[in-house]
């Protein structure tokens, strides 16, 4: 049986009811805060960004399907182009009564182009961050001699954690993924949940940052040795 400290509410449920330990818990709430504080603090940019490309591909597009195209509410696409008229990166065309069209300026060109960049350049800081603190939690894996692991989910995070077992010198077991079972995924099957539960032992790496997810997951399956990247 594996012994590790308890810090989150699903590992203490986990004590309480004397089961089988389910999740290695290491310490990052100032690590994981930084990466948060910095995703959030570009997410009006990012916004902008997407409304100006697509207002670049098809300036027929009205508010309701800048909405539902970038997945913020009206009310805020109603906020930004008016935010991006005042700035002159956008001019508006009247084409009928009932309909406009949205024509980006070569002002609004120059500050598409800045934004892309600062997107890219917060895709790298981020990328970063992100290695930096994954990497602090799966290196006390190896020092406990854990030889292989698996990995829980396929997003930005995953690929991350991928490259950071390779340094490490950790095998990847298997690749876990109800939503992708049966894809290809950097030359691994990815299999579902009930697959690895009957026919793998190895620790299973949940790669999410959010504590919503985090907590669920734990709950759902607390016979598997899960490791969670933050409390």
């Amino acid at each position: 049986m594996l012994r590790i400290n308890f810090y989150t509410a699903c590992s203490l449920r986990e004590q309480k009811n004397g089961g089988i330990i389910s999740a290695y818990i290491f310490k990052s709430r100032f690590d994981f805060k930084m990466i948060q504080i910095k995703e959030k603090s570009g997410d009006l940019d990012i916004r902008e960004l997407e409304i100006l490309e697509r207002l670049e591909s098809n300036g027929h597009l009205t508010q309701r399907d800048l909405s539902k195209e970038v997945g913020i509410a009206l009310g805020l696409v109603n906020h930004l182009l008016k935010k991006m008229v005042t700035k002159g990166w956008i001019k508006i065309k009247n084409i009928d009564a009932k309909k406009i069209r949205y024509l980006i300026t070569p002002e609004g060109a120059k500050e598409k182009s800045s934004l892309l960049y600062k997107r890219v350049e917060s895709t790298i800081h981020f990328y970063l961050e992100a290695k930096r603190v994954i990497k602090d939690k799966v290196i006390h894996l190896k020092n406990e001699g854990i030889k292989d692991v698996s990995i829980y989910g396929i997003n930005h995070i995953s690929e991350v954690l991928f490259i950071v077992l390779k340094e490490l010198g950790l095998e990847l077991n298997s690749v876990v993924d109800e939503k992708e079972e049966g894809k290809e995924w950097f030359g691994y099957k990815v299999i579902g949940i009930d697959q690895f539960v009957k026919s793998n032992t190895s620790v299973l790496i949940l790669a999410s940052f959010d504590k919503e997810e985090i907590d669920g997951f734990c709950k759902e399956q607390e016979n598997v040795k899960v490791v969670v990247l933050r409390e």
